[in-house]
């Protein structure tokens, strides 16, 4: 049924509002009021959700208690009670979800993966799906052929992601996230999935086969920012791809740990707007944290 808005509620604003304030992706946001009754929002009559500066407090707190590792069904008791972190019992859902994705990765299971991903990627927000389901268990399954059949599903899955949002987020600040043939595919879709929870619009272009070919593209492009994945040719050309990146003006972050060594022994200076990261979530978030360009 819906809910009746009254004179006095004032400030109201749509989900995708929500969603850019708080970080956490819509889907996200109707899951967690569907499944798990953590939001009730006012509705117009025609049926659309609104929520005000309340909400956005509670998908924080939400999150807060994500965060501690307790599952997303125990939350709303928590909330409820006003529960603090003291003699909280925490959830081991985040180690059966990974002992589940490695046994399906290790049997090529791929339709196990896939329900995998659209029921953890539905119920939590992006960086924490990524922090507590996905790199361990990528980590546990390292260089096996099944771990590289992992990523492979799941790129399928986040880059089907990246599509849906295409639309939607055409006003949005443009991001490019690049790198050369075959370097950190995956990452770069996660990178995507997480810099959209965010508000950004991203364009994942991962198959350069050079670094030169990579600064035409961002040249044609032209987003406001530029995360790149640089390994290979960029560490032994490391002069030339400093100043190349140096030479965009936009806010960049590069990702890669052969090049983050490879900077600090040489004597390259990156400009203001480029931050280098020797691992892929701390350059993303990073990023994300960023605002200006």
């Amino acid at each position: 049924m819906k809910n009746d808005l009254n004179e006095e509620d004032v400030d109201l604003f749509a989900i995708r509002t929500l969603s850019e304030k708080t970080g956490v992706n819509s889907v996200t946001l109707r899951a967690w009021e569907r499944r798990y009754g953590l939001l009730k929002p006012k509705r117009t009559a025609k049926g659309h959700r609104l929520y005000n500066l309340n909400d956005v407090q509670r998908v924080e707190a939400i999150v807060h208690w994500i965060q501690q590792g307790v599952s997303v069904s125990k939350v709303r008791s928590l909330l409820d009670k006003g529960a603090s972190l003291e003699n909280l019992e925490l959830s081991n859902e985040w180690l059966d979800w990974q002992d589940q994705l490695v046994t399906a990765s290790c049997v090529f299971d791929e339709y196990k993966i896939e329900r995998l991903y659209q029921q953890i990627f539905s119920q939590y927000p992006t960086s924490i799906a990524v922090r507590n389901w996905l790199v361990p268990s990528l980590d546990k399954l390292a260089r096996l052929a099944a771990g590289r059949f992992c990523e492979t599903v799941l790129t399928a899955c986040l880059s089907s992601r990246l599509m849906t949002l295409k639309d939607q987020q055409k006003a949005a600040p443009k991001v490019l996230i690049t790198g050369l043939l075959g370097q950190r595919t995956l990452w770069c879709f996660v990178a995507a999935a997480m810099l959209n929870d965010q508000g950004y619009s991203c364009a994942v272009m991962p198959m350069m086969t050079t670094y030169q070919e990579l600064n035409e593209l961002v040249l044609g492009v032209d987003p406001q920012g530029v995360i790149v994945f640089a390994e290979g040719e960029f560490i032994s050309n490391i002069d030339d791809s400093v100043t190349m990146m140096s030479s965009w003006n936009r806010r960049t972050s590069v990702i890669g740990a052969g090049f983050w060594v490879a900077l600090q022994e040489s004597k390259s200076v990156l400009a203001k707007s480029v931050c280098a990261y020797s691992e892929p979530l701390e350059g993303i978030l990073g990023f994300a944290l960023s605002k200006s360009y």
